[in-house]
């Protein structure tokens, strides 16, 4: 075959080609735009809490409800605090939580200085539990909060180096996460 012969069928399946592809271009099509409109997101607040002036011995020590003076392993204490809760959303859910762990600065320096926390949560309307919703927007919260100051172990938790030692609570953070729901 000549050279004249293979380009005439080179430029034939070429033009083939291309209007091949032409006609899977014809089709019909059409859009429409959507409003998008407004969306308002919902929100999730404490207040600054008020708390009761000092630390007192809990439940189930001596001296329940005294004002705590010079603690010893095995002491627990607590404090009540109060704050408003904003929670709006259609769906809205969150946790109250504090850490598990509350730390210390002392003097001198303690170790063996360990410390566990809780809380417990109550609103004005007697509801108790942490899970938050939208139902609480509004709501007084009162946080009882307890410090536990577990008793010396072999593990080396508030051995001999806590005694007679000044120790301020560093602060305890009460938060409020959203959670999935």
């Amino acid at each position: 075959m000549n050279k004249l012969a293979k380009g005439a069928i080179a430029a034939g399946a070429a033009g083939i080609l291309l209007l091949g592809g032409l006609g899977t271009l014809a089709f019909w099509n059409d859009s429409t735009a959507v409003n998008g409109g407004n969306v308002t997101t919902g929100t999730l607040a404490l207040s600054d809490a008020v708390c009761d002036g000092g630390w007192v011995y809990a439940v189930g020590n001596a001296g329940v409800g005294a004002p705590v003076g010079l603690i010893v392993p095995g002491d627990t204490i607590s404090k009540e605090c109060t704050f408003a809760i904003t929670a709006t959303g259609d769906n809205l859910e969150a946790d109250l939580v504090i850490p598990a762990e509350v730390t210390f600065t002392s003097s001198p320096d303690a170790p063996t200085l360990n410390a566990t926390a809780s809380a417990t949560y109550t609103t004005a309307g007697g509801v108790t539990g942490a899970t938050v919703t939208s139902a609480n927007d509004g709501d007084i919260v009162t946080a009882t909060i307890k410090v536990v100051f577990p008793f010396g172990d072999a593990a080396l938790v508030n051995t001999n180096d806590t005694q007679g030692i000044l120790s301020t609570l560093d602060d305890i953070t009460v938060s409020l996460t959203q959670t999935e729901s």
